[in-house]
């Protein structure tokens, strides 16, 4: 097979596999009505979304803080703990010793 031949075949393979491509292409795309209808369902969603959100009275999915500020962590005072405080400035293991020691008394 000369050079001009190898060519020529090479040419038409590429031009076969771009036919190909093309057609494949071409069937998969959406049509119109289908874009319509995915607007429309789109439109739909948003719709109802602004619905329960309107019903709610926010955003579901933002976390409310009460309109506290993030501050420090504060840390127990027991000597050698480090865990966070819940209340009189202890973790919840020793308030709830300090608790147990109240009741008793």
């Amino acid at each position: 097979m000369s050079v001009k031949e190898l060519g020529k075949a090479f040419e038409a393979l590429i031009q076969d596999v771009s036919e190909k491509t093309a057609r494949i292409t071409i069937k998969e795309m959406p049509t119109q009505e289908d874009l319509k209808n995915l607007e429309d369902r789109i439109k739909n969603i948003e719709a109802t979304l602004g619905h329960i959100l309107k019903k709610s009275g926010g955003n579901p999915l933002r976390k409310s803080n009460r309109g506290r500020k993030p501050g420090p962590v504060r840390i127990c005072a027991e000597e050698g703990c480090s865990r966070p405080v819940v209340a009189r400035g202890l973790c919840s293991m020793h308030y709830q010793r300090w608790r147990a020691e109240q009741a008793e008394e």
